[in-house]
């Protein structure tokens, strides 16, 4: 174990992030220090970096921090060991785009390039469920993520993987384009001719049996998705988090249901950490240098 567990954990999404001190011995947030800001994904790489940056130094300024080490969830595709970041959206960090998100945070913050650890977002939430959350304790799981997008990661014997099964061949297509918030409000405009930003503008029409109806599908291919994982991974759980925690009562027991009714008797749980997990997550990736011995 670490002779001074005390670290920062953070996480990127596409526009916040969040960040805290994480004690790797009792595995949870140090109190009051957990920080949220917005950012402009579409700002100037110097913009950008000195945002995060802010954060990063807000958190590292209270008591406790002492080890001088960071990791941080960001969504790829990054080189994560090198520190070098792309994306497939530039709307999303773009000016980013081939920088070394190690040097230049190192160079805003003090903290030197060897004690900044890059994680993808997905398995830096399930790192935080897998340490500390919903799974400790299991030997081998699986955690997926939904949200705007899919992610996907794998936890076995002490190692933690990014899965990366959102270009999964599903349907028609891949499995994101089915299991993510697009598909969901794109479905509800094709079944209503309603237009909807976002899952909550989508709820507030939840009188209209079409948005139970849209969750239910999207519980289908979800249990469909599952169902398929189960068979190939062989986890002994699998764990479901990211932003559509919020509308779980929708879809969630309707999916374990499917999943059960195929004779597959997994259990199916919901992450119980929140945004915390993420940040949690991060940090972990320094508890045994990013093997979770759990």
């Amino acid at each position: 174990m670490m002779e001074k567990p005390v670290v920062v954990g953070a996480c990127i999404e596409d526009s916040f992030i969040s960040a805290g001190l994480v004690n790797l011995e009792s595995r949870e947030l140090v109190q009051d220090s957990l920080r949220r800001k917005r950012i402009n994904p579409s700002g100037s790489k110097d913009d950008i970096i000195a945002a995060w940056s802010g954060v990063l130094k807000d958190v590292m300024s209270v008591p406790g921090f002492s080890s001088g080490k960071v990791g941080i969830g960001i969504p790829g595709p990054v080189d994560y060991e090198e520190g070098i970041y792309h994306t497939l959206d530039k709307d999303r960090y773009g000016n980013l785009e081939n920088h070394n998100i190690k040097q230049l945070l190192s160079e805003q913050t003090g903290i030197s390039r060897e004690n900044i650890k890059l994680i993808n977002d997905a398995a830096s939430f399930f790192h935080g469920e897998v340490f500390g959350g919903a799974v400790r304790g299991y030997k081998k799981s699986f955690g997926l993520t939904l949200g705007v997008g899919l992610g996907s990661a794998r936890y076995d014997n002490g190692v933690l993987e990014d899965a990366n099964l959102w270009r999964m061949p599903f349907a028609d297509g891949v499995a994101e384009d089915y299991l993510s918030v697009k598909w969901l409000v794109n479905r509800f405009k094709a079944l209503s001719g309603i237009e909807v930003l976002d899952l909550v503008e989508m709820k507030r029409y939840a009188p209209d049996p079409r948005v139970q109806q849209v969750f239910d599908e999207f519980a289908h291919n979800l249990a469909s998705f599952l169902l398929e994982i189960i068979k190939t991974e062989k986890p002994e759980v699998v764990l479901i988090g990211g932003h559509m925690e919020s509308s779980n009562k929708y879809f969630f027991d309707k999916v374990k249901e499917t999943v059960l009714l195929n004779g597959v008797k997994v259990p199916i749980m919901r992450a119980i950490l929140g945004e915390k997990a993420s940040v949690i997550g991060a940090a972990s990736t320094w508890f045994n240098e990013g093997k979770l011995h759990v």
